[in-house]
């Protein structure tokens, strides 16, 4: 089953009618739920979810209603009533104000998966090349067998990765930061 990506516009009806839908507890716990466990009738996500059924049955239309979910299947009970199975639609929502065309939507999530994989990048970079060599440091080891035991830095789980991380954070930081002023000049420069 492949994923179908919607674009939504802030103020636009369908996303007005998603936040609506969304905006109460038990709807997040309704689509929590058919995400982690998949389609089910309506008698079995109440009782999960500890609700009635009245107010599964609310939560579940308003959901329908906004997109969010469908009936997968429909089934007969015991006593041959015809019940409904629910489950999620298999889609993305992007919000993206003032993006009128694809292409643009394309740029902006192309421009943020380039500076998340920068960060990724230097981070994995930074974390194995340290460039701060760190000496021997030594720790007392509470219930050890021979007072004064030292550890070195390296075998320390954290040694490395608090410096990586503001390392990777500062390059990214800095490499958007170029990219949006070299955006800003070259939008300037077509429209002299």
């Amino acid at each position: 089953m492949t994923e179908k990506v919607i674009f939504l516009e802030p103020g636009e009806e369908r996303a007005q009618n998603i936040v609506k839908a969304m905006a109460h507890q038990n709807a997040g716990d309704v689509v929590q739920l058919l995400s982690l466990e998949g389609p089910l009738r309506l008698s079995i996500i109440a009782e999960r979810l500890d609700i009635s059924l009245n107010t599964a049955k609310y939560h579940i239309e308003n959901l329908m209603n906004a997109g969010i979910l469908e009936i997968s299947d429909t089934r007969y009970s015991v006593k041959g009533k015809k019940v409904k199975i629910y489950r999620l639609k298999n889609q993305v929502f992007i919000v993206a104000p003032k993006m009128t065309c694809l292409a643009e939507v394309r740029r902006a999530l192309t421009k943020y998966c380039t500076a998340l994989g920068i960060f990724i990048s230097v981070f994995g970079v930074a974390l194995v090349q340290p460039f701060v060599d760190l000496p021997a440091v030594p720790l007392q080891l509470s219930g050890s067998i021979q007072p004064g035991s030292t550890v070195p830095t390296a075998v320390l789980t954290d040694s490395g990765i608090i410096p990586a991380l503001i390392i990777a954070a500062a390059v990214t930081l800095l490499l958007l930061v170029i990219y949006e002023m070299h955006t800003t000049w070259k939008n300037r420069q077509s429209c002299v």
